[in-house]
């Protein structure tokens, strides 16, 4: 996997699909290599021809169009490139998966949430009385209708309705549909005032690493059933060096 591709993945943005056509995905090792990490695979031309190259042998082609599309199938953005260089074309694709899809690592209020108010919200909303986006404590404290943010509930949140619908921010200054779902999203999270970060051997999510914990790995290896946050020596395997690993987590807390 490139660094570019690895970036995408830790980034949280496995969740966008790649469609390729070309020379070059066959020599640089795109294809499983790509969406081994990834939610959805990388979709290629599999048929026969395309392992002899057809498209590009018999036209001679140097180029190829790259079209990315939104959740939507709308067209973000689409190009020009050669066949074998993407070098120069990884920041106008990182930029534009990055600004029209959310990521699937968990939210960070200060740096993807905040920004939203303060651009479009504050300027009425950032003051003494009512309702106050200013800050987390005043976002999570609500307004004269009460609490805005229920967590782990977007949809009977108040915020997100107002936000989802247009009738916040008034006028001609709605939030794209991005925006909209990064909150829904932090909502659906917890609306934390930080990102969560996953308890290492917390095989069970209770909060705590203990012997239930290893109980539920060994069983998991028992059925054939892999879990990413079990693997903890990141071979791809769930086994007894998971295990292993995970009675030395314990140990040494």
């Amino acid at each position: 996997m490139s660094d570019f591709q690895e970036l995408i993945h830790e980034e949280g943005y496995e969740k966008v699909l790649i469609i390729g056509i070309g020379k070059d995905f066959l020599q640089d090792n795109h294809g499983e290599a790509f969406c081994q990490n990834s939610i959805l695979p990388l979709v290629l031309d599999s048929t026969p021809d395309f392992y002899n190259y057809v498209i590009q042998e018999q036209f001679d082609a140097q180029h190829k169009e790259v079209v990315i599309l939104g959740t939507y199938g709308e067209i973000l953005d689409r190009f020009v490139m050669p066949f074998d260089d993407i070098e120069p074309y990884e920041q106008q694709i990182y930029d534009t998966i990055v600004d029209n899809y959310y990521s699937t690592s968990s939210i960070d209020y200060s740096t993807q949430i905040q920004p939203i108010f303060n651009s479009r919200c504050t300027s009425c909303h950032g003051g003494a009385g009512g309702l106050n986006l200013s800050s987390y404590d005043n976002v999570m404290n609500g307004g004269n209708s009460g609490d805005i943010v229920i967590p782990y509930d977007y949809v009977s949140s108040l915020l997100w309705q107002y936000v989802n619908s247009g009738f916040m921010p008034p006028g001609d200054n709605d939030l794209t549909q991005t925006q909209v779902n990064l909150i829904a999203q932090w909502i659906d999270e917890g609306a934390l005032s930080e990102p969560y970060e996953p308890l290492a051997g917390d095989i069970n999510n209770d909060g705590a690493v203990n012997i239930l914990d290893i109980v539920q790995l060994a069983n998991m290896i028992l059925s054939d059933e892999y879990q990413g946050s079990a693997d903890l020596n990141d071979d791809g395997m769930l086994n007894i060096l998971d295990i292993v690993q995970l009675v030395n987590i314990i140990l040494n807390n």
